[in-house]
């Protein structure tokens, strides 16, 4: 009988043993994983490698949304006047007054580049002089038509509207000249090649909002090789640029 009372004891004391383990047992967490581990380490580089791609595509895309955005087309003229030391036998120098019309070309807008598109452009430009040298009886006209085309390197001052550039550039000179003496006249003319290089300050200050209209001056130093003669100018130009 007491064998039997203990038997049901242990019975009834069973469950309560189980149920103390199962308490003390840690809890387990659920299967739970990061990102990382549900994506293998191959996949995970090569996505890292194409999100690099998509962000350096689209850099490059807006950068070549440079041109797009640009107002002007690049195109302008204006006109120049000066001072022109013309090369004489007579006195070394001859100081004449000179007048002129150019049509410039920014064909750095061509290339999409946001900063190298604000460094080249080209002159063609047209300028005349006239010098007199002689007495009242005997005496020579000269005039000078110069025409040459001249690219340009500038090199812009910061985010300002101003630049500094070199000019380089080739023509021709058509000269005529008449000598009188007395009531007697005989006038030639003839052309010779012309080089040109000079240097000199360039401003593109935009007169609209948009930008699309700017007004174009300079102030410039220019020599003119026309055979064994070397002339300078000493100028500047006022004019428009869109």
């Amino acid at each position: 009988m007491k064998k039997a009372f203990l038997a049901v004891l242990l019975a009834l004391a069973m469950p309560s043993f189980a149920q103390s383990d199962d308490d003390d047992a840690p809890i387990p967490y659920g299967e739970e994983t990061t990102a990382d581990e549900e994506i293998p380490v191959k996949k995970r580089k090569k996505r890292q490698t194409e999100i690099r791609e998509e962000d350096e595509e689209e850099k490059a895309g807006e950068e070549s949304l440079a041109s797009l955005d640009d107002p002007n087309i690049g195109v302008g003229f204006d006109v120049f006047m000066g001072a022109m030391l013309i090369d004489s036998a007579r006195a070394g120098v001859d100081p004449r007054y000179f007048f002129g019309l150019r049509f410039t070309w920014e064909f750095g807008r061509l290339i999409p580049d946001e900063y190298l598109r604000e460094m080249f452009f080209a002159d063609l430009m047209y300028f005349f002089t006239a010098t007199k040298d002689g007495t009242n009886l005997v005496n020579v006209d000269t005039v000078l038509h110069n025409f040459t085309v001249a690219p340009a390197f500038a090199i812009p001052f910061g985010k300002s509207f101003m630049s500094f550039y070199l000019q380089v550039g080739a023509g021709f000179d058509y000269s005529q000249s008449t000598t009188r003496v007395d009531q007697t006249a005989v006038s030639l003319g003839g052309t010779k090649f012309l080089f040109q290089y000079g240097a000199g300050l360039r401003g593109r200050p935009a007169i609209v909002g948009d930008g699309t209209v700017r007004l174009q001056f300079r102030i410039e130093v220019m020599r003119f090789v026309r055979g064994y003669m070397h002339d300078m100018y000493f100028g500047g130009a006022l004019g428009l640029i869109f």
